[in-house]
């Protein structure tokens, strides 16, 4: 694998001699100051350009990144709509020699309406000093903040609500429609309080990391085995211990928050299991 020096060379020499390119961005995980750096993480690039269709129109110029071996183009592609406004364009890029760079073409008439979208940005290039003014690369934007109490109260009223539709399709021995129901349901809102339960052990604000990803930092080991055992969902006896360890789970640091913050603390626990419990089984 290239390394990090021998990348950012070839980053230089590309913008360098390209008149379209008037302005190279770094942005991502290797700007932001709250993530270790390891050889696996992407180059997340951008060129802002005088024309971008000049450069999608062929793919021939991207071998001047290495030997490509696999590429998707999110605004080129039917089935998933894209993300980015109108005008922009994005190869998500994998090479032979295991580097992955996810490179931005933004007309550079956007060039403030770029500026405007992301904090964590890192100008390498700027050939006619037309970037304005940026702070340094933070993600402090994407921390977790304080909730109120209606915030507390919503998620633990979204949670409970959710984990009876898992419950039915347990009784009903649905499967798929149990895991569908974890992942866009009921774990979504319960690494929301487990986050809240991060702020009120560390001190809102506070940085779980993209996608929950550092949230075991705020856990006790007990805690963490209880939210590895919701992600076991391969077995329907397997989705009903998740389910027990997600309800008990979410339930305790909702607790916790609530006494932290001085919140009246949702009866929903009790009131759902007390519901489930009355629900009759097939005969």
């Amino acid at each position: 694998m290239r390394t990090e020096k021998e990348m950012f060379a070839l980053f230089d020499r590309i913008s360098a001699q390209d008149p379209r390119i008037r302005v190279m961005t770094l942005e991502g995980s290797r700007v932001n100051p709250n993530v270790t750096p390891d050889v696996w993480q992407d180059y997340d690039l951008t060129f802002l350009v005088t024309d971008v269709e000049s450069f999608t129109k062929d793919d021939s110029w991207l071998s001047l990144f290495g030997d490509l071996v696999f590429m998707q183009k999110p605004e080129a592609m039917d089935l998933f709509p894209p993300d980015f406004p109108a005008g922009w364009f994005s190869y998500l890029m994998l090479f032979a020699d295991g580097v992955k760079i996810d490179l931005t073409l933004v007309p550079v008439t956007d060039v403030r309406t770029y500026f405007a979208q992301d904090p964590l940005i890192r100008v390498l290039l700027d050939k006619d000093g037309i970037c304005p003014p940026h702070p340094d690369p933070t993600d402090a934007p994407f921390w977790v903040q304080k909730p109120s109490e209606a915030f507390i109260r919503d998620c633990s009223n979204e949670f409970f609500l959710s984990a009876t539709y898992a419950h039915r399709a347990l009784l009903r021995e649905e499967f798929l429609f149990v895991t569908w129901t974890f992942e866009n349901r009921l774990h979504p809102e319960l690494l929301r309080m487990l986050g809240y339960l991060a702020g009120g052990r560390a001190e809102f604000p506070v940085n779980t990391g993209k996608h929950d990803r550092w949230i075991f930092r705020y856990l006790t080991e007990a805690e963490g085995a209880a939210l590895r055992e919701t992600y076991r969902l391969d077995s329907l006896e397997g989705q009903r211990l998740a389910l027990s360890a997600a309800m008990e789970l979410f339930a305790r640091a909702m607790g916790e928050v609530c006494a932290a913050l001085g919140f009246n603390c949702p009866k929903d626990p009790q009131i759902i299991r007390d519901h489930l419990a009355h629900l009759p089984r097939q005969k």
